[in-house]
C-alpha cells in the first residue's frame, strides 16, 4: 500500500513538471514514466491515460476544497452578505491551496486544464447559492441588476483574484488574498478608479 502511494506520488510530481515544461497535450504517458523511473505498465497499473490521471488529481483537489467550502457546520450570521463567502472559509480553501500550490498551478495554468479554474467558481457558486438558501432577506436583485448578472461580479471577482494569486506563484500569503477578497467584497468596480 505504502510502495502505491509512493509510485502514485512521483507520477504525480511527474505529471507537474510535464505540464509546466510541455502542457497537458505536449506529454505522452512514456514521458510521465520516463521521468519517475517506471514503466508504462507501472502507470497503467494506476491510470487508463493522462487523461484519467489529470481527472483522478483535478477531482480529489475540487473534492477537498468542497470540503472545506461547502461543509460549513455553523454557519454565521446568514443575514449578513459579507458571510456569503466567509472570510474563515476562504482563508482554509486558500491555505489548502498553497499546501498543494505546485498541483493547483499546474492545473490552472495554460497548458493544464482550462475548465479547473470554472470547477473552483462553479464551488463557489455552490457555496453562495447554499447560503441564500439559508438566508431569509438576502438575494441578488440589488442595483438594478438581474441576478444572474450580479451573482457574476460576485463571483467573478473572488474567483479572479485566486486565479491571479496562483499565475502570479502565490507570492502573497493566503491570509492576505483573503483579506483582499473580504476588501473586493466591500468595494465597487468603479470605486477602485477613484
Amino acid at each position: 500500500m505504502r510502495r502505491n502511494t509512493q509510485t502514485k506520488d512521483k507520477i504525480k510530481e511527474a505529471f507537474i513538471n510535464l505540464i509546466n515544461e510541455k502542457g497537458l497535450e505536449g506529454m505522452t504517458v512514456s514521458d510521465i514514466a520516463r521521468q519517475c523511473n517506471i514503466n508504462r505498465g507501472t502507470f497503467y497499473l494506476h491510470y487508463v491515460d493522462k487523461y484519467d490521471l489529470m481527472e483522478k488529481l483535478e477531482m480529489e483537489a475540487i473534492y477537498n476544497l468542497k470540503q472545506i467550502l461547502l461543509l460549513d457546520k455553523n454557519p454565521k450570521n446568514l443575514e449578513d452578505p459579507l458571510q456569503l463567502i466567509p472570510y474563515e472559509s476562504i482563508l482554509q480553501a486558500l491555505i489548502y491551496v498553497k499546501n498543494d500550490f505546485s498541483l493547483i498551478q499546474a492545473l490552472a495554468s495554460e497548458g493544464g486544464d482550462p475548465h479547473f479554474m470554472q470547477m473552483v467558481k462553479d464551488i463557489l457558486n455552490e457555496l453562495i447559492h447554499s447560503k441564500l438558501n439559508l438566508s431569509k432577506s438576502l438575494q441578488f436583485s440589488k442595483k438594478e441588476l438581474p441576478d444572474d448578472y450580479a451573482k457574476e461580479i460576485l463571483l467573478s471577482s473572488i474567483a479572479g483574484i485566486i486565479h491571479l494569486w496562483i499565475k502570479k506563484g502565490g507570492l502573497e500569503t493566503p491570509e492576505e488574498i483573503a483579506m483582499m477578497i473580504t476588501k473586493a467584497k466591500k468595494v465597487s468596480p468603479y470605486e477602485l478608479l477613484l
